[in-house]
């Protein structure tokens, strides 16, 4: 049996998340998700196959619930950057 001590960080998942996934750990509804990916408010979906097909990349919706607004402020940044 392994522990974990708080120095050891957590591997980062790997695998793509649906959209019933996303909105179960967030406690909100699809609608919110897709108004928050229009906004640039969440990560771009992995995989779009089709309009009932849609997957994220798990690592990145680990970083997204990690740190909501930090992400937002650094895509932010990013368009800022690319724009400029």
């Amino acid at each position: 049996m392994t522990s974990t001590t708080p120095d050891t960080p957590t591997p980062e998942r790997v695998g793509l998340d649906r959209v019933t996934d996303i909105t179960a750990r967030g406690k909100f509804s699809k609608t919110h998700l897709y108004n928050l990916l229009a906004r640039g408010q969440f990560p771009a979906p992995a995989v779009r196959s089709g309009p009932r097909f849609t997957r994220w990349n798990a690592a990145d919706v680990d970083a997204w619930f990690a740190d909501p607004a930090g992400w937002m402020a650094r895509a932010n940044a990013a368009k800022t950057e690319v724009g400029a």
